[in-house]
């Protein structure tokens, strides 16, 4: 009798969590969804969200009576009847700051919940990663004194490599050639004058942060839910890529964790071009912005030093005419393709994003992109639909996004379920 007690007392207590355990999930998702769609209605909220309108309402008065959400007519039209009342996120006391160090260039910026960006600066990244986190450190305190009577709630930092579990330590960054660099240990602040806490430093990699500012973007729009699964394909210096499933970041799992989305490391080429990582052939190598800037010069490519000519440049002349240039971004895209057909076929995802410059040459590229992938197993199993993203914008935007959604999960576990 005991045991039947003990095992009904254990079911009610696993039950409890489960229940507190989803509401913590409803309302990070319900917050989310408010801040890339807003003003939006309890109805509209309900039918995204799959729920009753009940279920929404219960969830949303605490966020109300705590100040976070807040009720609005404005821009909520109808034709026929009262206007509904419409939510937003309301938070005019908090701001985040983010920090996204390229190899090239860093910028750092402070913005709103919403993701307004307020103010931002930018500085060419040193080679020294101690020198680069003292002005970073700087750049923050100068952001600060504008906002001086403002709340900082959370500082994100994307980094062009792969982080710890715990999100503190840039592990390696091969183009930088910087290696268990501690970054939130080395950022940390006071969030206001008054208080005697820190300011949490979430740092992420740069394409997952990419592609969760990919994914809020989307989420505004995307009201049948077509982008809750995608991959980003981030393309610049290197090539990194970012998993979205059912909505959320996919990290990988245990120690592990830290390598989900290197696949720009991946082999494509056996015993090909030798990498900053040490490997050959790997698909950076080969359908990067800076991999298409080696292909077109060819044998006049410097042994040392900055290369005479940019991506850009070679986008220019391939849009004058330029032979030369039209194949060399006609090859990078096909590359390109190979590697997203390898993608696809490994997470089983068929909606694919490409950001960051290598966009610029997005109409050279996309055909012989999508034929690589079509001439593969995936292309030939499923359709995928692989559109451009953003060329810039994502950096810093990324970096924001990894504070923000710091802030949202925070105020979500915080909150009390009505």
């Amino acid at each position: 009798m005991k045991d039947r007690k003990r095992q009904k007392t254990e079911k009610a207590e696993r039950n409890v969590e489960t229940t507190a355990g989803s509401d913590k999930t409803m309302t990070r998702t319900l917050l989310k969804l408010v801040r890339a769609a807003q003003p939006i209605s309890r109805a509209e909220l309900a039918r995204r969200l799959g729920c009753n309108r009940s279920t929404v309402t219960g969830a949303v008065r605490p966020l109300i009576e705590s100040g976070v959400l807040t009720e609005t007519s404005q821009l909520i039209t109808r034709t026929v009847g009262r206007p509904p009342i419409g939510l937003r996120l309301y938070a005019e006391g908090s701001l985040l700051i983010g920090a996204n160090i390229g190899v090239r260039q860093t910028q750092v910026g402070i913005a709103r919940v919403d993701g307004t960006i307020l103010r931002e600066e930018a500085f060419d990244t040193p080679n020294d990663p101690l020198k680069e986190l003292n002005e970073i450190s700087e750049s923050i305190k100068q952001l600060r004194a504008h906002f001086a009577e403002h709340k900082i709630e959370a500082i994100g930092i994307s980094v062009p490599g792969p982080v710890d579990p715990e999100r503190r330590t840039l592990l390696y960054a091969p183009h930088l050639g910087w290696q268990d660099v501690e970054i939130a240990a080395a950022l940390r602040f006071h969030p206001s004058r008054a208080s005697k806490s820190l300011v949490p430093v979430i740092v992420e990699n740069d394409a997952t942060a990419a592609a969760m500012f990919e994914a809020s973007r989307r989420l505004k729009d995307d009201k049948s839910g077509i982008w809750r699964d995608f991959i980003l394909v981030r393309a610049g210096t290197g090539i990194g890529i970012g998993v979205v499933r059912d909505g959320e970041i996919y990290r990988g799992v245990g120690a592990s964790g830290n390598l989900a989305g290197e696949f720009g490391h991946m082999t494509i080429v056996a015993g090909g071009k030798l990498c900053v990582c040490g490997n050959r052939g790997c698909w950076e190598r080969y359908a990067s912005a800076t991999s298409a800037v080696a292909l077109y010069l060819g044998d006049r490519a410097p042994t040392s030093g900055p290369p005479p000519i940019r991506y850009a440049e070679i986008v220019r002349r391939a849009e004058a005419g330029e032979i030369r240039a039209q194949r060399t971004l006609e090859q990078t895209g096909e590359y390109l393709g190979i590697g997203i057909a390898n993608v696809i076929s490994g997470l089983g995802i068929d909606r694919v994003v490409v950001s960051g410059r290598i966009v610029l040459g997005w109409q050279f590229i996309r055909e012989p992109l999508q034929m690589a992938v079509r001439r593969a197993l995936a292309g030939r199993l499923v359709d995928p639909i692989i559109e451009a993203g953003l060329v810039t914008g994502s950096g810093l935007g990324g970096a924001m996004e990894v504070a923000i959604d710091y802030y949202l999960t925070h105020v979500a576990e915080q909150t009390k379920s009505g």
